[in-house]
């Protein structure tokens, strides 16, 4: 029988049972792998009243980025960047509509957007009489329209639109809102048209959506103004730090649910959620097979080049109902006041790889407008 020496067998214990301690948060060695999942970001500089804030102003302000998704669920193996996919469109200035609906996609962030709208109504000579840059609204300064030329483009918009309109009376007035747009760094600019003598002026900071233009033809002529000048860069880029504490969120985030599952999130209403996932899905030429809006349920087939990066593992491969493509179902379900949840499971209504799922909403989202 051999024997060990009593210090050789107290080095064994200890190698055996103290790995995890020498390899641990609170050992000799500490593991710092997964400390990224605690980090926060720190608040904001708070400058005190009696000092002057824009001397202490960041000149080089960074830019916003992706939140990295639910790191928790990838403690020592971080999830890769999410894919960035191309869309045609997704750098122009546009007008997007939605039934009687309009507004200005513009693929900026509202810190850049909210000066250049300044700017563009500065130019023009009109006024602005309120000014709410937590709310992103501009109210401009009552208009006078009754002259019979203008050298500026808003008030010729107006009295033009009036006149096609067969009605010259009262005076005019522009609700503005720039708000986040559906995707990171992109912004969404909103225009109410409103007369004196047509109806109730609003009072106070109303929701825009709540309101429609009195004569809807000045909305959509001066949103293309707008946007037209945005689109012709005639202002530098700059960038406000008050439009920065904006509260409007992003309109859309590829998150998780309760019970871990990826879901897109759209904080929209539902006419609106819903003509956004069928138009993600024909920028990404993705084939709809059917389609339930009462359900709220689409029934696609995802050609395979359409998403990229690396083999999705054999569950995936489960999901191939042909050569080259995925059949699969994506579900639009309520989850609070103006937020609704995209889920994907495959062809059959059962759930599907999560790695695979977050994928196919990235795309989606990326997509979207």
């Amino acid at each position: 029988m051999i024997t060990l020496p009593r210090t050789a067998c107290l080095l064994v214990v200890l190698l055996v049972s103290g790995c995890g301690w020498m390899n641990d948060d609170k050992g000799f060695f500490v593991n710092r792998d997964d400390d990224y999942i605690d980090m926060e970001e720190r608040p904001s500089l708070v400058v005190p009243s009696d000092l002057q804030s824009s001397k202490v102003a960041d000149p080089y302000p960074v830019p916003r980025v992706p939140r990295q998704l639910n790191p928790e669920y990838y403690p020592y193996k971080p999830p890769r960047p999410d894919a960035i996919f191309a869309s045609d469109n997704r750098d122009e200035v546009r007008i997007q509509r939605l039934a009687d609906r309009a507004w200005l996609v513009v693929p900026e962030d509202p810190t850049t957007v909210w000066p250049k709208v300044k700017q563009f109504l500065a130019e023009n000579g009109i006024s602005v009489a309120s000014e709410m840059a937590e709310y992103g609204r501009l109210d401009t300064e009552w208009l006078d329209t009754s002259e019979e030329t203008y050298r500026d483009i808003i008030r010729t918009v107006i009295r033009e639109a009036k006149q096609q309109d067969g009605f010259l009376e009262g005076r005019d007035r522009l609700l503005i809102r720039v708000e986040p747009g559906l995707r990171e760094s992109t912004s969404e600019v909103y225009v109410r048209h409103e007369n004196d003598a047509l109806g109730l002026p609003s009072v106070g900071v109303v929701d825009l959506d709540s309101i429609r233009s009195l004569i809807p033809s000045v909305e959509i002529e001066s949103l293309s103004e707008i946007g037209a000048y945005i689109a012709a860069k005639v202002s530098e880029q700059t960038i406000s730090m008050v439009a920065s504490d904006n509260e409007g969120q992003v309109k859309s985030a590829v998150a998780r649910n309760a019970e871990g599952v990826p879901v897109l999130e759209l904080r929209l209403d539902r006419e609106r959620a819903w003509a956004t996932v069928g138009q993600a899905l024909t920028r990404a030429e993705v084939e709809v097979e059917d389609q339930d809006q009462v359900e709220g349920v689409y029934h696609v087939r995802i050609p395979e080049e359409v998403l990229t990066g690396e083999e999705k593992g054999w569950f995936s491969g489960i999901l191939n109902r042909g050569k080259g493509g995925y059949d699969l179902q994506l579900h639009l379900t309520e989850a609070g006041s103006r937020l609704y949840h995209v889920s994907v499971t495959d062809g059959e209504a059962s759930p599907v790889d999560r790695e695979f799922g977050q994928e196919v909403l990235t795309m989606l989202r990326e997509y979207s407008s």
